[in-house]
């Protein structure tokens, strides 16, 4: 249990350097984590099931607290993000498939590091929590139904499969958590210091798996699907700010609506890809994955140095006048 504890410690804390290291390998030695380029949807189903172990009525809160708030959230989310993969995918003028990928990055829920991020930079916990939960029991509904809509431009998409889909993805194992943790709570409380640390390796895993089978592409496309896909990134983060600047929203909810927008569920996007389409589909999953976690961390870094800075700037300050 110590070592799981403490594996979960040093993957929060070092969350960017250990997506590196790991995206490198599948990127320059893919053979290391090919082999899991065909689990990648089981491992999502461990990173949900974990998420259902460890939902509290409590983590809703914020929905009947401030349900505007985790409103908005899903609105930006499902409707500004694939509107705005959409037209980068028009701009860059990317194949169908490639696009088709990205306008999934677009389309797909909060991502599961977002709450760890919101953590990190100081923002609004609770908020973050809810805001993941509802936008992920949405997704059945809402990801199939907007890239039918967007990605109707490219070929004709199904709305069933794809749902049925994040079904057995997503809602299965997270009610299938939730029930375990409502039925057997106390048999299996002591397990729960492992959860966190099972989720950390099923990511990673999933990330793996999803750049090793797109290592040759990805290189081959150099910089530019990094950079479309951090332009997005960047957009979610952006449209976050603005639209909390807008409602005069404080700073710890700012910082966690934006990292909401902004992260998205790329290993369910890349997963999603390769089950229903190609290879190339998975390609904007892959690159997101790396970017999101990386960007989100490098913020929550900025985040957390700026709030040092001014906490001891007000101590010197109170220092002076005393």
């Amino acid at each position: 249990m110590k070592l799981f504890k403490q594996f979960n410690v040093f993957f929060n804390k070092y969350l960017a350097f250990v997506v590196v290291l790991v995206a490198a390998a599948a990127l320059f030695v893919p053979q290391t984590f090919l082999w899991a380029s065909g689990h990648t949807t089981f491992f999502l189903q461990i990173v949900m099931f974990t998420m259902g172990m460890t939902m509290k009525p409590s983590d809703f809160s914020e929905v009947f607290r401030k349900p505007w708030q985790v409103l908005l959230v899903a609105t930006m989310q499902f409707g500004v993000m694939p509107l705005s993969a959409f037209l980068l995918a028009k701009l860059f003028q990317l194949p169908s498939d490639i696009a088709l990928g990205l306008i999934l990055v677009g389309s797909v829920p909060g991502g599961t590091s977002s709450n760890v991020l919101t953590y990190l930079a100081n923002g609004d916990v609770p908020l973050s929590v809810s805001a993941t939960s509802v936008s992920t029991l949405l997704s059945p509904v809402m990801t199939p139904l907007l890239l039918s809509f967007y990605g109707g431009a490219y070929i004709d998409i199904p709305f069933m499969p794809m749902f049925l889909s994040i079904v057995k993805v997503v809602l299965v194992p997270i009610l299938g958590g939730l029930a375990v943790n409502r039925f057997l709570g106390k048999y299996v409380e002591p397990f729960h210091t492992l959860l966190p640390s099972l989720s950390a390796i099923a990511v990673l895993l999933v990330l793996g798996g999803t750049v090793s089978l797109n290592s040759e592409t990805l290189l081959g496309t150099g910089l530019v699907m990094f950079l479309i896909v951090w332009m997005h990134n960047v957009f979610g983060f952006v449209a976050g700010y603005a639209v909390c600047k807008l409602f005069k929203i404080d700073l710890p909810a700012t910082r966690a609506m934006a990292i909401e927008i902004g992260v998205q569920n790329t290993g369910l996007a890349g997963s999603l890809g390769l089950t229903h389409f190609n290879p190339a589909a998975a390609l904007a999953g892959a690159a997101g994955t790396i970017v999101h976690t990386l960007f989100g961390t490098l913020y929550a870094s900025f985040c957390s140095n700026k709030d040092a800075a001014e906490t001891v700037k007000i101590e010197k300050v109170a220092v002076v006048e005393a």
